[in-house]
């Protein structure tokens, strides 16, 4: 009787985890093919969405910022960009697509994987990477984030146990395949479905990761490819408890490594310490300020309280 009451409870501590603003900072990656520039065409447009991956959102010091494995960029883009948005992740958890404003679009990515010296073999604890993002209009503004103050905005070391029950969220790819059969005016499309495992941390030096076979899953490479970059997070009795515990990277067997956030907070701290990457050009070029008041109120015009509009909620879950 006590054992299935602790199991239920297990349970909605669980779900409530699973539903917390940390769990819901996870964000897909949209990579995306461009037949022409924008300089050739005259205007921005996507003749293909492709790739996967998973990432984190996350705000310190007023800029958001997309928290992932390096490697998801490397392996979706392994030589220049192809273009000044070689990809995008929503604004809001629940996809509420009314436009391009809906989406984040990247202006820098922060090699802060260099600025950490530990070592997690067989983990590489420096494989991430933090990719800062233009600021997004007044009403298009994200919903769940992480705030970055300081060390323990994140689980800390100390607060690691084995027997500890994790969460790992993301993207994966079998779950999020693109669909190539052309849908009205549309060439392609794809679904937003969010996947959830829980495991159960086991130490190992020099530092450990997330068992699944304590919960009779079977997990491997396969079903969790795209998952890289996501969320682990801790399990709490409440939603608000919960603390971003770090990002898989790799993961097959029924197991999951991950670098813990303890690791990798300091560099995000200190990310302007690291090398830099331009994404898109005009981040770096010098600014007009007849042209940042015009598109602003274009913007006004289309999206002020008065021509606010609703649209479809994605399947994000």
């Amino acid at each position: 009787m006590r054992n299935g009451r602790i199991r239920k409870n297990l349970e909605k501590y669980i779900e409530k985890s699973r539903f917390s603003n940390v769990a819901k900072s996870v964000r897909r990656l949209f990579f995306n093919h461009l037949d022409k520039s924008m300089k050739e065409r005259g205007h921005f447009h996507v003749d293909q969405m492709y790739g996967s991956g998973s990432g984190v959102l996350i705000r310190f010091e007023g800029i958001f910022f997309l928290l992932t494995a390096r490697h998801v960029i490397l392996n979706n883009i392994p030589g220049e960009f192809q273009n000044e948005s070689p990809f995008w992740i929503s604004a809001k958890f629940q996809g509420q697509w009314d436009s391009l404003h809906s989406f984040l679009f990247p202006k820098f990515i922060w090699n802060i994987g260099e600025l950490i010296k530990d070592t997690l073999d067989p983990t590489d604890a420096s494989d991430v990477c933090l990719v800062e993002l233009f600021h997004p209009q007044q009403y298009h503004q994200p919903d769940h984030f992480i705030e970055i103050r300081d060390r323990h905005s994140v689980l800390t070391r100390e607060e690691h146990f084995e027997g500890q029950f994790l969460l790992v969220s993301g993207y994966p790819f079998e779950q999020n395949e693109f669909h190539f059969d052309p849908i009205g005016e549309y060439t392609h499309s794809t679904s937003l479905n969010r996947h959830t495992i829980p495991g159960i941390f086991s130490p190992e030096k020099p530092f450990g990761f997330i068992s699944f076979d304590a919960v009779d899953a079977d997990i491997q490479h396969e079903n969790v490819t795209g998952m890289s970059g996501g969320v682990v997070c801790n399990v709490q009795p409440k939603a608000n408890q919960v603390k971003l515990a770090g990002i898989p990277v790799s993961a097959g067997d029924n197991k999951c490594r991950f670098i813990p956030a303890y690791v990798f907070i300091d560099a995000i701290l200190n990310y302007k310490n690291s090398s830099c990457r331009v994404v898109d050009p005009i981040s770096a070029a010098e600014v007009n300020l007849d042209d940042i008041l015009k598109l602003h109120l274009d913007y006004l015009h289309n999206f002020g309280p008065e021509n606010l509009r609703g649209s479809p909620e994605g399947s994000s879950s």
